[in-house]
C-alpha cells in the first residue's frame, strides 16, 4: 500500500479558476481518449512555440513533459477515459508569460490521497509523482474546482 501525502498544502479549491485577463488563443475540448490527448498535445506545443513561449529545447521538453502529464491527468484520472466525457485545455500569452488550464468533467480530488513522492516505500513505484512534476517544473501551478481544473503557469525568462 502506498503512503500517502497525508497532508493539505492548500494546492486544491473548491472555486472555479481565476482566468487571466489576456484574450486566449488557443481552447480546444477533445474526447477522452490517448489519441485526442496526443494531437492536442502537439497542437498546445507548436501553438506555444509560434508563439515564442518556448525559450529553447530545454524548455519545451520540460513543458511537452508537464502539459502530457496534466493532459493525461484529466483523460485518465478525472474522466477515466469516459467516452461520454470531454477535456478541456486552453492558453493565453501575456507579457510576463503563459496560461495554460486543463479542465476535465470528474469528480476531483483531495491533496492529502495522493501518493506522497518522497516516502521511501513510494520510490520505486511507476507512478504517483505527476502532480508533483507540474508543481516542480511550473512557476506556478494550482488546481481549481476541487481538483477537476488546474492552472498553470510559466513566466518569461529574464
Amino acid at each position: 500500500m502506498r503512503k500517502r501525502l497525508d497532508r493539505n498544502t492548500s494546492l486544491v479549491s473548491a472555486q472555479p479558476p481565476p482566468l487571466p485577463a489576456a484574450t486566449s488563443f488557443l481552447d480546444r475540448t477533445f474526447a477522452s481518449t490517448d489519441e485526442a490527448k496526443n494531437d492536442v498535445l502537439e497542437e498546445v506545443l507548436k501553438t506555444l512555440r509560434d508563439k515564442g513561449c518556448l525559450s529553447g529545447e530545454t524548455e519545451e521538453i520540460r513543458m511537452r513533459l508537464c502539459l502530457d502529464e496534466a493532459l493525461r491527468n484529466a483523460v485518465m484520472h478525472g474522466n477515466r477515459f469516459d467516452a461520454s466525457k470531454v477535456a478541456r485545455v486552453r492558453l493565453w500569452n501575456e507579457p510576463s508569460g503563459w496560461t495554460a488550464l486543463v479542465e476535465d468533467q470528474g469528480a476531483g480530488f483531495r491533496e492529502e490521497d495522493l501518493p506522497d513522492p518522497d516516502a521511501p516505500e513510494n520510490l520505486l513505484e511507476e507512478g504517483g509523482r505527476g502532480v508533483h512534476l507540474i508543481r516542480t517544473m511550473m512557476d506556478e501551478a494550482n488546481y481549481w474546482n476541487g481538483g477537476s481544473a488546474l492552472l498553470m503557469q510559466r513566466r518569461r525568462p529574464g
